[in-house]
């Protein structure tokens, strides 16, 4: 067993016996470093294995901080797939397709200006072992993506729109807020009427500026977690 491999170990048993609770930060790489009389890089390759496993994320200039598993870590800062996501959290996840409509309005609460689009509607519900947390509503632009196969909406309208069309995604606005849930998410989600949804809403744009989509995701707040690592700057 190589050495980063016995510190992995280690700390994962830790881990699974609560030494170190959700939210709390692993010791620094320099005690680990001590500890185990070992270089940084070392200690470094140990760390990141448990990060690249979703066991806990690295915040730079903080240190390594724990992961609640039953909670889903979304990056509100970063532009990412879903599929993008839970593979880099390692998570047990899977994707129902519940309907694909299209000419379809958009939602005056998507939009951050008036706008005239037909769109197709993807509606998917996110599983995270086993256990349904999050809604997604896709709005997609008819007049840049004609249709949207069942295929793409199961695996990843990422791919199928970069891999699959060529285009260039290149940036999204995003809103946050907290709701009440609605008679949809209690449906689908299986939640009571007193569940809280965290609700982001984002409007997503093409290299050349063209809308590619707008999108409502709404997340069981008892399983969501957003962390971001943020400096303040000097004046």
């Amino acid at each position: 067993m190589e050495k980063y491999q016995k510190i992995y170990q280690d700390l994962l048993k830790d881990l699974h016996n609560q030494v170190y609770l959700p939210g709390d930060f692993l010791p620094s790489d320099g005690k680990l470093v001590m500890r185990y009389k070992v270089s940084r890089e070392t200690v470094r390759k140990a760390v990141k294995s448990l990060a690249n496993d979703g066991y806990v994320q690295r915040l730079p200039g903080k240190g390594s901080v724990v992961l609640d598993r039953k909670h889903f870590v979304f990056p509100v800062s970063t532009l990412e797939s879903y599929r993008e996501m839970v593979s880099q959290a390692n998570l047990n996840a899977s994707n129902d397709v519940i309907s694909i409509e299209p000419d379809v309005e958009i939602p005056e609460n998507l939009t951050l200006s008036e706008s005239s689009i037909l769109a197709t509607l993807v509606e998917r519900r996110r599983r995270v072992d086993g256990e349904a947390t999050v809604l997604d509503y896709d709005y997609v632009n008819q007049e840049t993506v004609a249709t949207v196969p069942y295929d793409a909406a199961q695996n990843s309208l990422f791919d199928y729109f970069e891999n699959q069309l060529g285009l260039q995604i290149d940036y999204a606005i995003k809103r946050m807020t907290v709701e009440k849930s609605n008679l949809r998410d209690r449906q689908l989600l299986q939640v009571d009427e007193k569940m809280a949804m965290v609700v982001i809403r984002s409007e997503t744009r093409l290299a050349d500026n063209r809308i590619l989509s707008y999108t409502e995701s709404r997340h069981r707040a008892d399983r969501f977690t957003s962390v971001e690592f943020a400096r303040r700057r000097k004046v």
